[in-house]
């Protein structure tokens, strides 16, 4: 049975250009790698990692031993600006994609109504919304990764790690890129015209 994507349709026409757009506003290649850091900074998006928040460094050390089942999230303090706070124990690939993950909740606008709250609930604890999760896998993920890339890197015959290696992202992203954007039927059916 195919999976039915819950994406507006254009959404993921849409992402692509958005991380191109972005790649172009730092003077970057549609096919360079992009760091979310870099990214972040761009858009005026302070990143913390959670460890800024502990008074001992016993919690620092008990942080990294124990998993905590969360990797990010973003939130509107009383200062009023937006902020993404990080597990800075994940992979550096990892906290790629979560810092990703986090911006494009941002860049899609993203709202939770906390009319009902005294104050503003981070995104990352608020109740799930399958469509806002789904638009920011998508969007973040071209982030990371644009569809030319990966059309550029199979051209190079790069593996899938050596593509993970240069755009600072998991297999698992990579594979998910590879599988959303189809760029392995459109790579072959290059290469069979090409011959």
């Amino acid at each position: 049975m195919a999976f039915k994507s819950i994406l507006k349709r254009g959404f993921k026409a849409e992402a692509e250009r958005t991380a191109v757009r972005y790649r172009k506003e730092l003077d970057l290649p549609e096919i360079a790698p992009l760091c979310a850091f870099k990214l972040a900074d761009h858009l005026s998006i302070e990143v913390c990692k959670a460890t800024e928040f502990l008074s001992l460094p016993e919690e620092a050390s008990s942080m990294q031993a124990y998993d905590f089942g969360w990797s990010a999230l973003a939130m509107i303090p009383a200062s009023g600006k937006k902020i993404i706070i990080h597990n800075p124990f994940s992979t550096p690939a990892r906290q790629q994609s979560d810092v990703m993950h986090e911006l494009s909740h941002i860049i899609c606008d993203h709202t939770f109504n906390d009319e009902e709250l005294d104050f503003e609930v981070p995104m990352g604890m608020r109740s799930y919304n399958e469509l806002f999760e789904e638009e920011a896998k998508c969007l973040g993920s071209c982030l990371q990764i644009t569809r030319e890339g990966l059309l550029w890197g199979l051209r190079k015959k790069m593996t899938n790690h050596q593509l993970s290696e240069h755009f600072n992202a998991s297999i698992e992203m990579i594979e998910y890129r590879v599988r959303m954007t189809g760029v392995n039927r459109q790579f072959s059916y290059y290469s069979r015209s090409a011959t």
